[in-house]
């Protein structure tokens, strides 16, 4: 399993609520990908839930990193929230927090 959309989804509004696997890793890169860019096409704005996430790297990062440049780029919104212990751990080593725009929703 990898990105899943959450309840309180609705495309009238063009808004997508996705949970995050708990393998943000090389391992499940390419299911992720796959996964985001199944939703990106349906809607506008994404709240990405990362409560979840127990395993991330380098590439989960870039993951979220490329669907931030490019949401900005077709005039699209991601907010992330809840970020688990590992994620927080690896975007302060990275100091790459402040790139994403974040809720406690």
């Amino acid at each position: 399993m990898a990105f899943s959309k959450d309840k309180g989804s609705d495309k009238k509004k063009g808004l997508c609520k996705i949970a995050a696997d708990s393998d943000m890793s090389i391992y499940a890169a390419a299911e992720n990908h796959e996964a985001l860019i199944s939703f990106y096409t349906e809607f506008n704005n994404f709240e990405i839930n990362l409560s979840a996430v127990e395993e991330i790297d380098s590439s989960g990062i870039q993951l979220l990193l490329a669907l931030k440049h490019s949401a900005e780029k077709d005039g699209k919104q991601m907010t992330l929230n809840s970020a688990s212990s590992p994620v927080s751990e690896v975007m302060d080593v990275l100091n790459i927090k402040g790139q994403f725009n974040w809720s406690d929703k």
